[in-house]
Formats: C-alpha cells, sequence, structure tokens
C-alpha cells in the first residue's frame, strides 16, 4: 500500500521533470483502508505538576525533586524547603508576608505532621502536631502573657484533654470546642490585692468554661462546699461548711441558701420579762428568715449581753469629766431610748447572805426596835415642845435644820435622837471590792436555736455610768427640795409634835431601808428596767451577711417571799374556859 506522505514527498520530484521524463501514473483504486491516514506514533512526555513560574529564585529542581526557595506568584507566600516531584514534602518553612511563619513536616505539599508555628497578630507559638494546615493533634500553644497550653487539639481548637496554665490558674481537665467540658480541675493562684484570683480549689464538672453539675469548692478560707453548681453557682442541694463555723446542708438557689436567716428571735411568754433578784432565768434565741420560719443552719454564733438606760451625764459633774475616756458608747433600741453595756454572767452567784426566813425574823426585830424608839420619842418629844414654845422663829428655823442634817445622817449639834446601836448584820457600811464575773459566752445554734441557761444580772460594776449619774439626780432634786420657804411660827408649833415622831422614825427606816438596798446592791444587780441584746456575732459573716439583731425588755425585781404555814396551835374551847370561869367563881364565893 502507497503512503499518501510518500506520494506529498515525492511531489516536487515531479514537477521538475520534464514530460518525457515524468513516469506514467497508473491511478488504481484504492482500498478503503488506504483513504485512513496512518497512527503516528510520537513520544509522550508527562508535564509535572508544579508551582514553580518562571520568575522562581532558584531554578526548580529537576523534575520538581530536592531542595529549594519558591516565591508564589501573589508574593504573600515563600516557601524554602524539600520537594518531591512539584510538592512541598519533608521538612521546610512556609513564611507569610505579615511574619507568621510555620516550620516543620510537609505532606504531599499541605502542613501535616509535626512543626512549629508563629503567629504574628496574636504573638502565640506553637508546637505540635498538624493536618491539613490545621493545628490538629497533641500540642502546646504559648501566649504573650506567658500563660501555656498543653494538650489535645482538633480543627484548631482546644478539645480533650489538657492543661491550661495562667499566671493566676491552672486548669487540667476535658475541653470542648476551646472551653472547658467535662470533668476538670481549677486551681486558683493566692489571693491577690485587685481580687483577680482568690486562691480556691474546684474539682468537679465544667460545661461551657462554667462550673455545672456535682464538685467540691475548697475556698482559700478554709470553707468547703460539696455540692451542686449551675451557672459557676452553688444550685441544687449541697453541703456548706464555713470558715467561721457555720453549717448548712440543704437546698440552694443561685448561689444563696433556699432558707437564709434574716433576723434573731427572743421566745419568751410575755414582755416585760419578769427576773428576780440572785435567780437565774433561761434565754432562747432562734433564728429566723423573712417568713418567721426557723432555718436549721448550725453553728452560727450569737452573743447575749444586757443594757442599763443610758443617762447623760450634766457638765461640770465628775462623771462628764470622765466619759471622754470610755470605751463603751451607747447603743440604739426600739424602746426610744438608748442603753450601756451591762454585766450578765452564768456563773452562780453565791448566796452568802441570810435566807429569806432570817430576813423575815431579821424585819421583823427592826420593827420592833422602830416601835420601842417611837415611844421613847413621843415622851421626849412632849418634853422638847414645852421647851420651844417659848423660843422664837429664829431658834425653830435652826431646830428644822438640824432635823434635815439628821435625816443625812450628821449631827453637827452634838445632841439629838441617837440611831439604833444594833444594825442588821447582813448590812454593811464598808465593803471591798468585788471583781466582775464573767461574761456569758456565746452560743453556736443548733438546728437554728440558741440557749442559755442559769443566767443571771451581775451586781454593777465601781463608778457605773448610768448609776452615777441617776445619784447626781437624786442629789440634786434634795438640794432643790432644801430651799423651800420658812413655816409660818405658829403653824410650826402647831405640827412640830405631831410630825417630829413620825419623821424620826421614818428617816430611822429609810436609813435602814438604804443600807439594806446597799448591801443588797453588792450582791445582786440594782432593781429596775434593763434591755437584754442578741447579736449575730459570726466571724468572718456567713455568706457576707449578718443577720439582724433583737431586743427585750427586763423587768429586776426583789426576790418574791415565800409565804410561811402557820403553826397549829392549841384551838380555843369555849366551853372549858367557861366551866374553868365557872368553877373559879364558886370557889371565891366560898
Amino acid at each position: 500500500m502507497t503512503s499518501v506522505l510518500a506520494l506529498y514527498r515525492n511531489h516536487d520530484a515531479l514537477m521538475n521533470m520534464s514530460s518525457n521524463q515524468q513516469p506514467t501514473l497508473i491511478l488504481r483504486k484504492l482500498s478503503v483502508d488506504e483513504y485512513v491516514l496512518p497512527k503516528i506514533h510520537t513520544k509522550k512526555i508527562k508535564r509535572v505538576n508544579s508551582e514553580r513560574k518562571p520568575f522562581s529564585v532558584n531554578p526548580f529542581p529537576k523534575l520538581g525533586t530536592g531542595h529549594g526557595v519558591y516565591v508564589f506568584e501573589n508574593q504573600y507566600f515563600k516557601y524554602e524547603g524539600e520537594w518531591v516531584k512539584g510538592k512541598k514534602h519533608g521538612f521546610g518553612k512556609l513564611l507569610l508576608k505579615d511574619g507568621t511563619y510555620y516550620e516543620g513536616q510537609f505532606n504531599q505539599g499541605e502542613i501535616t505532621g509535626t512543626g512549629f508555628k508563629f503567629f504574628s497578630e496574636t504573638k502565640c507559638k506553637y508546637k505540635g502536631q498538624f493536618l491539613k494546615g490545621e493545628m490538629h493533634g497533641r500540642g502546646i500553644m504559648e501566649f504573650p502573657d506567658s500563660s501555656e497550653y498543653e494538650g489535645n487539639f482538633v480543627h484548631n481548637r482546644k478539645n480533650g484533654y489538657g492543661v491550661m496554665r495562667t499566671p493566676l490558674t491552672q486548669y487540667d481537665g476535658g475541653y470542648q470546642g476551646n472551653m472547658r467540658h467535662g470533668e476538670g480541675r481549677m486551681v486558683y493562684a493566692p489571693m491577690r490585692y485587685d481580687k483577680t484570683s482568690n486562691g480556691d480549689r474546684y474539682e468537679g464538672y465544667w460545661v461551657a468554661d462554667k462550673r455545672h453539675g456535682p464538685g467540691v469548692l475548697h475556698c482559700a478560707d478554709g470553707s468547703i462546699f460539696d455540692g451542686n453548681f449551675d451557672n459557676d453557682e452553688f444550685h441544687g442541694h449541697g453541703l456548706y461548711r464555713h470558715i467561721s463555723g457555720v453549717i448548712y446542708d440543704g437546698m440552694w438557689l443561685k448561689g444563696f441558701p433556699a432558707k437564709m436567716a434574716s433576723k434573731l428571735h427572743i421566745v419568751v411568754e410575755n414582755t416585760p420579762m419578769v427576773i428576780r433578784q440572785g435567780t437565774p432565768f433561761t434565754i432562747t434565741v432562734q433564728c429566723l428568715n423573712d417568713e418567721n420560719e426557723v432555718v436549721g443552719d448550725e453553728g452560727r454564733e450569737i452573743q447575749i449581753t444586757a443594757g442599763f438606760k443610758y443617762y447623760q451625764p450634766s457638765k461640770g459633774s465628775a462623771l462628764f469629766d470622765m466619759i471622754e475616756d470610755v470605751e463603751d458608747k451607747p447603743i440604739d433600741t426600739p424602746f426610744g431610748y438608748q442603753v450601756v453595756h451591762y454585766p450578765l454572767t452564768n456563773q452562780e452567784q453565791e448566796n452568802d447572805g441570810p435566807s429569806e426566813e432570817d430576813e423575815e425574823q431579821e424585819l421583823s426585830q427592826s420593827q420592833t426596835q422602830l416601835d420601842l424608839k417611837e415611844d421613847e420619842d413621843e415622851n421626849q418629844n412632849n418634853k422638847e415642845e414645852e421647851i420651844k414654845e417659848g423660843e422664837d422663829g429664829e431658834k425653830l428655823a435652826e431646830n428644822e435644820k438640824q432635823d434635815d442634817e439628821k435625816e443625812d445622817g450628821v449631827d453637827n449639834s452634838g445632841g439629838g435622837v441617837e440611831e439604833p446601836d444594833e444594825i442588821p448584820n447582813n448590812t454593811t457600811t464598808e465593803t471591798e471590792s468585788v471583781p466582775l464575773p464573767p461574761p456569758v459566752p456565746n452560743c453556736r445554734s443548733e438546728e437554728g436555736v440558741c440557749v442559755w441557761n442559769e443566767v443571771y444580772l451581775a451586781p454593777a460594776p465601781p463608778m457605773y455610768r448610768p448609776f452615777v449619774a441617776m445619784e447626781e439626780a437624786e442629789n440634786d432634786k434634795k438640794s432643790s427640795s432644801r430651799g423651800k420657804p420658812a413655816i409660818n411660827k405658829d403653824d410650826r408649833r402647831s405640827s412640830i409634835g405631831k410630825t417630829y415622831t413620825a419623821t424620826k422614825s421614818n428617816s430611822i427606816l429609810d436609813k435602814m431601808r438604804r443600807q439594806k438596798e446597799k448591801a443588797l446592791e453588792e450582791k445582786y444587780a440594782k432593781t429596775g428596767e434593763y434591755v437584754l441584746m442578741v447579736h449575730d456575732v459570726t466571724n468572718p459573716p456567713f455568706l457576707g451577711r449578718t443577720i439582724e439583731p433583737a431586743f427585750l425588755l427586763l423587768k429586776l425585781k426583789r426576790p418574791e417571799a415565800k409565804k410561811r404555814a402557820k403553826k397549829e396551835g392549841k384551838k380555843w374551847d369555849t366551853s372549858q374556859h367557861i366551866r374553868r370561869s365557872m368553877v373559879a367563881t364558886e370557889g371565891s364565893e366560898d
């Protein structure tokens, strides 16, 4: 079969021949196959897929394999490293124009394997595993504030177990989507002046970077909460042991107990509460919420104290000059006046004085002495009336003055009525100072209740301000009452005989009463009105809250005298008495 190409090649030679020389072409019919051009077999050159462009810095490695430096077409990327068949493969360094760079392993043109990456915008550094250009696998991320995360990454995000260390915290636990998630432990740095860290430690569950679910919080001050969390707050059932000693076991709502004590209440039947000298009494206090329900917290520290009405000293008095040096300041009460502290104790008071029977016997003896003295005074008074009838008004005024002085225990005239030689044994004019008894100790609540038993009002300390102010006020009244107008001579003469005996007897009786009260005040508290105060002194305050105090009026009275049973003597027999009288009459007639 004649090839078509051969015909074309011989075309020029045929054209140059003469007609005589040209051979005769015998046309013959070509077969179908002869009309088909033959297949041209050429050697196919395989093109290398390469990122190399004409402006490559170095000649691209032969067939795209080897080491080379390449600047990409947009001039934003620059690669220097190993190539295999036109692709980045092996160890290399990819530099971005903004300063970010990666140095590490490449695989088939992708950043895959172990490497180091620097982020120019955030100044962060990552060293670890990569997959197709992303942080994926185990790695360490260093932050510019010296924080560091070491753990697992998935698609450029912290995911799985990891440890995050910052200047203020350290967390080791689960992550999901760059946030703490699952079980983990957080340790906070010690307390800082700016309160950015508090030294707490938490072990439990997390959701979306917040404590959520069961966990245990160990506070830096020693408090411990073991219970449920919700959105970083105590929520649900939990047991809280506060550093102050308070223990709360129950339900919590958004960081606070479902039942939170807000006020104190003194349990008493009647107000004011009546107490007796030398007789102990009991105080019961409850911790209530706003709904007046008892809150069953444990260990709240409650303090009870007493107070007496505060009297403002007058200017110029010794008490006024001393008041500046006294630290005890008046306390406001809901009763319309202020009080100052008065000693309250639970130490049993020694009753070394006479018994009630002795007191009654003593009073009866004193009354007998007064009756005898009154009889003597009447006789003497009659004689004095006769003597004084002839005296002028000045003499009467002078005698009146002497009588007033004698009532106060002063006898300038050298005579007058003598006071009883015997004073009851239990009264003394001079006593030794007794140290103050210890105060009532604070009480820890149990199920929201505190109870104090065997409580007494102690004797007043020396120079107790309210009592001194009261005495000064009484002395002022006496001095003002002495400036009374002169009495008419005739009126004085008519009344002096009637009132002399009563005045003297009352003077003696009042003096004995004052001495007796003074002796009792040295052993017991002075009768009158006191205020009982109850305060929450839990330190530090439970959850930063101190509950409201409570106040109660106390009426201190003298001890109740027990009625003594009358002794049954022999009954009067009227009939027997009549018979005896009749017998005696008959005997006399005979």
